[in-house]
């Protein structure tokens, strides 16, 4: 398979270069931006501080001896296993079009498992056979789910066309007649944004378990339901109207193919390269300096670093509006986690994605090996654990030093995995290799303040694209599209139709 990791074509290693925009993080918000420019006809530097690009959606390769002292070959994932948005009209399905790159991916179906309480449910990826499922097992509340499922889909269907009737750009980017037509004729989205997701629950339902699965999709995007408004939690069913895939070979394939794309279209992605600050002159973005000294001359920069890097230590003393500084200030991070990447030695009888509610526990196990026998030798699995943590709970892995931290580290996954060995029957007897990320695993790797996964919190301001910093764009999971590869995708194509259509 080979993951390509290489870095495109160099600049000339003069001490100053210039391009049309540089992009600070490759994430796959900054990746979709750049690839999109680049195809356009501009000029697109992309700086990656990491080896290989593809932010949270990173893969790698390991290596174990087994108990026959044999290497296995496994490929790890760094947690994103599950894709929407590439249905018609949907952000990735535009972008790949966009690029030219439709076909450029084997994209394999994702089935899901929920299992709650002891209640295990094989999610369908069809709305009326989720419809038909939910009434058959909670009969008596039949008349309720209908009335939730209504108000999903409603919700879901506007979102999506009105994301296609402003043509994948910002509302507010829109010409005053157009946008003023838009916004009288998708007036239920800004409904949606504002009706807790909770409370539409709690109108209609009244089983616990009911309660559950109607919320565990929102373990892609929060560690707490209860942040989320209808608008944020429908587009995550669309898992059951287009459903969800896995890139064959793994999840690096995404953002090694849109750095391709943006190669061949004359830009570069250069990895092992961090940016030290934006450069700034007369109060407009003029570039970016690395940490090398190199300055890099551009009239526009996009930020994939995170938005209060973006604004921080990038930016500098730079003036803001203070109502705009004040926001961010208030701004909480969103969620880091406990990820176990595991090589085990069968591949286990499970779907590609498990759900698990189970005494106040919440996990998820992916097991993409089912679909691709090409993460693992025959007859072995890649499998993935992944476990939210809060912002407080987050923050406490920061105190610890070796040994402690290690030692932490081997506490929890020891908990994990018994908590896995009652979902898969013998799964620790069939461990051949785990690894184990925490917190401070992911801010070293995608440069996340308190190792957030997901950005900023829900339930919160996030700012749009544009920044108040002539400039200054930004993308990625912290801006108002939110977390998740679909939203961090329509970040990256609002970001770049801001710079087109200026």
């Amino acid at each position: 398979m080979g993951l390509e990791v290489r870095a495109g074509f160099q600049l000339a290693q003069s001490r100053q270069q210039s391009v049309d925009v540089v992009v600070v993080g490759a994430g796959i918000g900054g990746l979709a931006a750049a690839a999109v420019l680049a195809r356009s006809g501009r000029k697109v530097l992309v700086l990656e501080s990491h080896d290989r690009p593809g932010g949270c959606m990173t893969s790698w390769v390991r290596k174990p001896r087994d108990r026959k002292r044999v290497a296995r070959r496994f490929v790890f994932d760094a947690g994103v296993q599950d894709i929407s948005g590439l249905g018609p009209g949907r952000p990735l399905h535009q972008l790949l079009a966009t690029i030219g790159e439709e076909d450029g991916l084997e994209w394999l179906p994702v089935h899901h498992r929920y299992v709650i309480d002891g209640v295990t449910i094989d999610m369908p990826r069809d709305w009326e056979a989720l419809s038909r499922l939910l009434g058959d097992l909670f009969a008596e509340e039949a008349v309720g789910i209908r009335a939730v499922l209504t108000e999903i889909r409603q919700a879901h269907d506007d979102i999506y066309a009105g994301m296609e009737s402003a043509r994948f750009r910002p509302v507010g980017q829109l010409q005053h007649a157009e946008q003023a037509q838009w916004i009288s004729k998708f007036a239920r989205v800004a409904q949606a944004a504002s009706q807790p997701f909770a409370e539409l629950l709690q109108r209609h339902l009244r089983n616990p378990t009911l309660l559950s699965i109607f919320s565990i999709l929102s373990e892609y995007v929060t560690e707490d339901a209860a942040r989320l408004s209808l608008a944020d939690m429908a587009p995550l069913f669309g898992y059951y109207t287009h459903g969800g895939f896995y890139p064959a070979g793994g999840a690096q394939r995404l953002p090694d193919l849109l750095s391709r794309s943006i190669r061949q279209n004359g830009g570069a992605v250069r990895l092992k390269t961090t940016a030290s600050r934006f450069v700034l002159r007369d109060g407009q973005l003029a570039g970016v300096e690395l940490a090398t000294g190199e300055i890099v001359n551009a009239p526009v920069v996009i930020s994939n670093a995170g938005i209060l890097a973006s604004h921080g230590s990038l930016l500098g003393d730079h003036d803001l509006p203070p109502r705009y500084r004040q926001r961010l200030r208030q701004m909480r991070r969103g969620p880091s986690a406990i990820l176990i990447n595991f090589g085990l030695d069968r591949v286990p009888a499970i779907p590609t994605r498990v759900f698990v509610q189970e005494s106040g526990l919440v996990f998820g196990l992916s097991n993409p090996s089912v679909v691709d026998p090409s993460l693992a030798p025959p007859g072995h699995a890649a499998l993935t654990l992944l476990h939210l943590l809060r912002e407080e709970d987050s923050s406490e892995w920061f105190g610890l030093e070796s040994p402690a931290y290690e030692n932490a580290k081997e506490t929890v996954a020891r908990r994990l995995i018994a908590a896995a060995s009652r979902i898969v029957p013998d799964f620790e007897r069939h461990i051949v290799h785990y690894e184990v990320a925490a917190p401070p695993t992911f801010q070293h790797y995608i440069r996340s303040s308190n190792g957030s996964i997901y950005g900023a919190a829900r339930g919160q301001w996030c700012p749009p694209v544009r920044s108040p910093v002539p400039g200054l764009f930004l993308a990625g999971a912290g801006t108002a599209t939110g977390p998740g590869v679909e939203a961090v995708v329509l970040s990256g194509l609002h970001a770049a139709h801001a710079i087109m259509d200026a």
